[in-house]
Parts: structure tokens; sequence; C-alpha cells
């Protein structure tokens, strides 16, 4: 296991483009906040979703949760599970979004119904859906490696099980809109990912991609120690993740941004979050921020960590699954005023560009 003092405490990274205000002054934690009220009653905020059919869902269980074999099996591709537990979390990890963009769907300036989008990483498939219904002259194309969409559509959105890391089979000056969130546990080559972006989108045609950090956790008070389990966490995870070639302590605005541009993208912009994690901020809005962050990392700390640690670190699953837990618990005492970045990279095609 990483040793959690090898990286200093409660690092403040310097925020890049700080376009939006969220992330431009530092949280300020309320003294008086109780966090009695959040304490785990089983429930979740988030809703279900449908499961595709049982012909398609190759399943097994792993630590007490359920996988797709193929994805995992396959030179470990994609390790989060794949059970209801899951998708109520990455539903909410939507809503999530939808609190950080007050309401919106994307920060990319989309005029009118784009005629082809195409959805990286879809997941549940409710970006998708939301934007077919406020959307309904576009035809929308939902991507994941893994069949957790619903079998209900809309009549202008279809989902579609592929690795965005393969060869993209779609049209070249193709898409009006491509659309990218929260992949980066999954890609391995940056440069490949994003020059397939640009090649088969249209000219003129916007991108966005949507990626947090990872590795780091960040505060503005001093109230993360060094041997906090957050490092512990983040070390491991980060370190599971490099085993399989994929590289998030490089994350930034700066290095989305970089690969965007020499993919060929123009006008180039990063727009930073802060995204608390629990409800200690004195704001209304980041106080509840943190509570949707607590709710969504209540399953999520496990989700990205315990078969990554376990399978590719060889951590013992009890020592793997204390560090999850003891993760949630920190946030739940509301004493360490912890956060990460969400990053928000939009670029546009140039209207000359044909390859």
């Amino acid at each position: 296991m990483a040793d959690p003092k090898s990286q200093s405490a409660c690092p403040t990274a310097p925020v890049e483009n700080p376009v939006e205000s969220s992330s431009a002054a530092p949280i300020e934690a309320d003294d008086t906040a109780h966090f009695s009220d959040y304490d785990d009653d089983g429930s979740s905020q988030a809703s279900s979703t449908q499961s595709l059919s049982s012909s398609i869902k190759e399943q097994f269980y792993e630590n007490g949760r359920k996988y797709h074999r193929k994805t995992v099996d396959e030179g470990h591709k994609y390790l989060l599970p794949s059970d209801e537990t899951e998708l109520d979390r990455l539903d909410m990890t939507h809503h999530m979004a939808l609190v950080i963009l007050d309401g919106e769907l994307h920060k990319a300036p989309i005029k009118g119904d784009p005629h082809n989008v195409l959805d990286c990483g879809t997941g549940t498939g409710i970006w998708a859906l939301d934007f077919g219904s406020i959307h309904p002259g576009s035809h929308v194309i939902g991507v994941d490696l893994a069949p957790n969409q619903p079998s209900w559509t809309y009549p202008n959105v279809v989902f579609e099980n592929d690795d965005l890391e393969k060869e993209w089979t779609y049209k070249k000056n193709h898409f009006d809109f491509i659309h990218s969130r929260m992949v980066g546990s999954a890609i391995k080559d940056w440069s490949k990912y994003t020059k397939q972006m640009f090649d088969h989108a249209a000219p003129g045609a916007y991108v966005e991609i949507s990626e947090h950090s990872m590795k780091h956790i960040y505060c503005d008070d001093g109230s993360v120690p060094e041997d906090s389990v957050f490092y512990a966490y983040g070390n491991n995870l980060s370190d599971a993740l490099l085993t399989l070639g994929v590289d998030v302590r490089q994350f930034s605005g700066s290095f989305f941004k970089r690969h965007l541009e020499e993919a060929g993208f123009v006008d180039v912009q990063v727009f930073t979050y802060k995204v608390p994690w629990g409800t200690w901020p004195k704001s209304k809005k980041f106080k509840y921020m943190g509570a949707v962050c607590a709710e969504i990392l209540k399953t999520g700390f496990e989700a990205y960590g315990l078969m990554a640690m376990t399978r590719l670190l060889n951590i013992p699953e009890d020592e793997a699954r204390g560090i999850c837990n003891g993760c949630y618990k920190e946030i739940m005492a509301g004493k360490q005023h912890g956060y990460h970045y969400q990053w928000y990279v939009i670029g546009r095609k140039p209207e000359l560009a044909t390859k």
C-alpha cells in the first residue's frame, strides 16, 4: 500500500482559467454544521433505471458486488460494478453535474438541435436521454463499454456498447456535438482519444470533456492531515490504474486543454469547479453540493477502489474495504474539509477542417 505521508497535507492546486466563481475563492467551512442528518439510513436519492435483457448480461460477483464479466476479463477495461447500487450512483452523478452547471446539460455553446450527437461514456444513458428530450431534432448516440443502458429510449436516442479506445467506425466529419463525461479511469491514450474526436467531428462542431481529479484531494484550510485515509485511497487507486496504463495523476484542466489543442481544436476553454466532500461548507449551494457528493461517495469509494485494489494491487479485501469505508466515515464526520476539482473543457473544430 502506498504511504499516505508521501504526499504533502491538504494541497491546494492552482486554479487554471478560473472562469467560474466556484473555483476562485476558498470554500468556507460551517463550524455550526451538524452531520447526524446525513447518517447512512440505507436510502438513496438517486432513481433506478431499467436494465438491459439478461441475454447480454454476463455477470459475476466479487467482493459482494456484481460486475460484467466481459468488461472486466478483457484487459480489465472497466473495473466498476454494474449492479443497481452502481446504476443509482451513476444517475446521482448526473444530478451532481446538473447542480454544478445550474441545471444545464453542457457548457458548450450549442444552438438549436445539433443533427448528430455522440455521448461518450454514456453510463446509464441519462445524459443522452435528457439531451434527446430537449433536442428532438437531434440524433443522439450513447456509447459505453458496459451495457448499463435502459431497454426503453426516445425515438431519436440509441445506445451502443463499444470500446472508445478502439478505432471508431463512425463517419468522419459527422458529429455536430461530441460529449465525453467521466471516462478518465478507462482511457489510456488521451492523444488518440481526442484525435478520434477531431476526425469524427463535423467542421464547426463543439466537443466537451468533463473529468475530475482522482488522485488528489484538496482543501483551503489545512484540515486534511498528512495521514488522512483520503491520501491512502487516492494513492492506491492511482497506483492500481497505472498498472493498466491509465495515469490519472496528470489530470488537470491544462492537461485536457493541451490534448484538445494538439488534436486540432480551437477556442479551447477550461471551466473549473470545486466540489466539496460532505456538508461542511457554509455556503448553501456548496452545502447541498457536498450532500449530493456524499451520497455519490457512499458507494463511489467502493465502486472505483475495491476491485482495483484487490485485483491489481493484491490488497486483502478487508484492508481495501477498510480504506473505502474509512473515507466515507471521514466525510460524515465533517472534520476534514476536502474537495475535488471538476473540469469542463470545450473546443471547436475549425470550419475549414476536413481531416
